[in-house]
């Protein structure tokens, strides 16, 4: 793609319908596609109504998948701090940001021989936790810090593999 001017900001939509058209322009073999094709493929594939199977069926131009192997690995990004650093009317509280008890958010820690990631922490020793997905997990009573072993210390991506049942 050629380098040009800036030309100042667009809102979201409009970004992409850019973004979209000078692909196409300066990628030959790109093909554009909808939603209801991608739908009808997956349907006559009978492939489950998932992010990825989408994006298989898109990638096979609906043309029949033959997949070698069943297992999915998920990848979410961290972010690399706590950009909310007070609360309060006039931001006059402090938030930790460090670690509290010695867990920092995403930690993978060990809940009743479950594996879990720290959402959020609170300075009284409880904890707010999630799966790998970033689905809030609501256990009662809230879990403390000293019932949770820290498992792994946070990294920049949380990845998860998923058995896929279904597939063929």
């Amino acid at each position: 793609m050629k380098g040009g001017k800036s030309k100042g900001h667009l809102n979201h939509a409009t970004q992409m319908n850019y973004i979209r058209v000078q692909l196409l322009r300066g990628l030959p073999d790109a093909e554009e596609t909808f939603g209801f094709v991608t739908k009808e493929h997956r349907q006559l594939l009978n492939l489950p109504k998932e992010h990825h199977m989408d994006a298989v069926v898109i990638a096979s131009r609906g043309s029949e998948v033959n997949f070698k192997t069943n297992v999915v690995l998920f990848k979410k990004c961290v972010s690399d701090g706590d950009y909310q650093q007070f609360k309060g009317i006039r931001s006059e509280q402090r938030i930790l940001t460090g670690k509290i008890q010695g867990f920092r958010k995403f930690d993978k820690v060990r809940y009743l021989g479950v594996e879990y990631f720290i959402k959020g922490r609170m300075s009284t020793g409880y904890a707010i936790l999630m799966d790998a997905k970033g689905t809030k997990i609501t256990l009662k009573p809230i879990p403390k810090f000293n019932k949770m072993e820290r498992v792994q210390a946070r990294k920049a991506w949380i990845i998860s593999q998923e058995t896929l049942q279904n597939i063929s």
